[in-house]
């Protein structure tokens, strides 16, 4: 077994053309020098968030596994005796308003299934207000035809509000309540320029604030609400701002919301997960962040589920743990632990000042812990699951766009593994899961791995 820290610089990509110029040499010198120094290449990565970086490097899954599942389904939804229990719910005389989470093209199938059932027992008119969950502007161009293939092919329904996660999370609901109420609101008839004028302002799917297409869904106390949803999220602002209207607290969803009452399907189970991985290779694991984000790791880590494994432990970084040195060094050095993880976001960063200040304080940290294990010849991996992508302020006056989307550095700092006899192949972060696996105990063989050994007769040409 081989002792490996793994430093993620979670927020922090490869810079992009269009990006606000942030990274340089003389903010971060000691990554600048591990990138020219040794081991160092660019990899993949489709996500932009916390959620989805852990998903994918834990469970190799671009998109909700729960999307599998329902995949599975699709033709199934009458023998679902809870789904059942939500159309006998549903009055004659009231609407039906179903919140559609728009992840991909399999939401549009799986929605176009769902309609088909509950049409196979009820006649009532249906709205279907779409949930933007997307963290990356550069998806509106699929976001957009997705709204109009819901538009021409799914005619049995009128589409009413689009909205934002991050809206409809929100603890202010004053204005969407105004506009689900009362048809109050923002109204565009071309989507085309409502998207054109959202992605001029760089605004994130998930951030989009209410609007709405077609009249006709102003909330009725007989109306009611399903949320076709694939991921964990709170609704509770949501519920308790519409009980207010109709004394009621029946709403349903496709999986578990918080503040929720009737979910319809327990979450999938991932068999493929970092704790699956570290049973095979017999490991353990610590990961080191600070407390709001552990239970997104914990969860994506188990093979979504919420529980305590044996095998990962966590240590919180909230008062500043990762600055103290000494114990760093203590944990890294002799705790029993194979596989140190270290997260470090820098995507909460309101402005760019505070920016700055993030990425200085993460090569401090990178400095000492590199210079530790270089010491005592720890293996270190530095990497990132995710690049943020958004506009944040500069000043009172100016905003900058700041784009480390799409691809995040690899840095190998390892006695073994020099630049002369190894170098670093194409892969993304769920090779990177399998990369820390496999040099944590070399009979791991669960997939691809990113560092090579050079070609000797590739050596001899290049010399």
């Amino acid at each position: 077994m081989k002792k490996t820290v793994l430093f993620l610089m979670n927020g922090f990509g490869i810079e992009q053309l269009d990006s606000y110029s942030i990274y340089n040499a003389k903010l971060m010198p000691n990554l600048d020098s591990y990138t020219k120094n040794h081991l160092f290449a660019a990899i993949s990565t489709p996500s932009y968030n916390l959620v989805s970086g852990y998903r994918v490097f834990s469970t190799g899954s671009k998109y909700p596994l729960s999307c599998s599942l329902i995949d599975s389904y699709i033709d199934k939804f009458e023998t679902n005796q809870n789904l059942m229990f939500y159309l006998n719910s549903i009055k004659p005389e009231g609407k039906i308003h179903l919140f559609l989470s728009l992840e991909n093209e399999k939401s549009i199938e799986h929605i176009r299934s769902f309609l088909k059932f509950i049409r196979s027992k009820k006649q009532n008119k249906i709205f279907i207000h779409l949930v933007l969950t997307g963290d990356n502007i550069d998806n509106y161009k699929e976001v957009e035809r997705l709204i109009n293939k819901i538009v021409y092919e799914l005619v049995d329904c009128k589409l009413g509000i689009i909205v934002g996660i991050n809206s409809l999370n929100a603890v202010n609901l004053l204005a969407f309540m105004n506009m689900f109420q009362n048809e109050v609101g923002e109204k565009w008839r071309e989507v085309s320029k409502k998207i054109s004028s959202l992605v001029s302002l760089k605004t994130e799917p998930k951030n989009v604030k209410e609007f709405f297409l077609n009249e006709g869904f102003k909330f009725d106390v007989n109306d009611s609400i399903f949320f076709f949803n694939y991921e964990l999220a709170d609704m509770t602002n949501f519920v308790n701002n519409i009980s207010k209207l109709t004394n009621t607290d029946t709403y349903f969803s496709l999986f578990p919301l918080t503040g929720i009452k009737y979910p319809m399907f327990a979450y999938p189970k991932s068999g493929i997960s970092m704790v699956n991985y570290l049973e095979k290779i017999n490991a353990k694991a610590l990961v080191l962040a600070d407390s709001s984000s552990m239970r997104v790791i914990n969860y994506y880590c188990c093979g979504l589920q919420s529980v305590v494994s044996p095998r990962i432990s966590f240590a919180k970084t909230d008062n500043d743990l990762l600055l103290n040195q000494d114990n760093i060094k203590a944990i890294i050095r002799d705790s029993d632990y194979d596989l140190i993880m270290i997260d470090f976001r820098i995507d909460d960063a309101k402005n760019v000042d505070e920016l700055n200040k993030k990425l200085s304080k993460l090569d401090g940290i990178l400095g000492y812990i590199h210079d530790f294990c270089v010491e005592n010849k720890i293996s270190l991996f530095i990497s990132s699951l995710y690049g943020m992508q958004k506009e944040i302020p500069v000043d009172n006056f100016t905003r900058a766009f700041i784009n480390f989307a799409g691809k995040v550095p690899f840095v190998v700092i390892d006695p073994v593994f020099n630049k002369a006899n190894f170098s670093l192949g194409l892969g993304d972060i769920h090779t990177l899961a399998d990369t820390v696996y496999t040099n944590i105990n070399s009979k791991h063989n669960g997939g691809d791995v990113l560092i090579k050994r050079k070609n000797p007769l590739l050596k001899m040409l290049k010399k």
